[in-house]
């Protein structure tokens, strides 16, 4: 084993729910760029066809994250992992089998869909003409078959009892404009986790796909922070 590589920093970037690694690139070439050791697994069924979405369970989906965790942890040192919206309740499943050095989430649900700010999205799309967030709504419906929709509630399902197994130190970051997630599912990730080391970062826009907005910015910098105190 490199002694280089075991005393690099390392963080594992977990993507969404039915999205990909352009949800979390901005991220990862922001710490890559730090110099930390950064990997960002494909979760099953996110690479391919809609047929292979629907088969994925939310067991494949933890079994892709795990797979490259351990082929990141052969290589030494500690890791941080950081979920994206489903990606936050994968990292949790692998906090709970696995010593973790922290987590970060962004944007993670526990409450989902925030009726009125789509209601306000629609309303915007319909005043400027570009519809932009109605676009979005019909890509996100056509890259979620409803088994895929159910895999991911069986995963939210099980998934919530195990944050008061949290006990490493835990950066919640939320757009307060997340149509996408509730802001009450912050206060409910902070509430359960047992770690006595927690701390939230509201950003006041940027929408669910924050990483992709303007204000990717101040969440790469509350990232950094973050890690740097670790």
């Amino acid at each position: 084993m490199d002694s280089l590589d075991s005393k690099k920093k390392k963080c594992l970037i977990i993507h969404g729910f039915g999205g990909g690694l352009h949800e979390v690139k901005p991220l990862a070439e922001y710490l890559t760029g730090l110099g930390y050791d950064v990997v960002c697994p494909i979760l099953k069924g996110h690479s391919a066809t809609r047929e292979d979405m629907r088969k994925a369970t939310y067991k494949d989906w933890i079994d892709s994250a795990e797979h490259e965790f351990l082929k990141l942890k052969e290589k030494g040192g500690e890791i941080v992992l950081i979920g994206f919206s489903m990606g936050g309740l994968i990292a949790f499943n692998l906090a709970c089998k696995h010593d973790i050095k922290a987590i970060v989430t962004i944007n993670t649900p526990i409450f989902y869909w925030n009726i009125n700010r789509v209601l306000l999205n629609l309303l915007d799309d319909l005043k400027s003409k570009r519809y932009n967030h109605i676009k979005r709504y019909l890509q996100a419906k056509n890259n979620s078959p409803f088994l895929a929709m159910l895999q991911f509630l069986l995963l939210l399902h099980q998934t919530k009892p195990k944050l008061e197994k949290i006990y490493c130190p835990i950066l919640t970051i939320q757009a307060e404009d997340d149509d996408t997630v509730k802001r009450k599912s912050v206060d409910y990730i902070h509430k359960h986790v047992s770690s006595d080391r927690k701390n939230i970062r509201y950003i006041d826009n940027g929408g669910h796909l924050i990483l992709l907005s303007s204000m990717a910015g101040r969440v790469l910098l509350c990232v950094e922070d973050f890690l740097l105190e670790q």
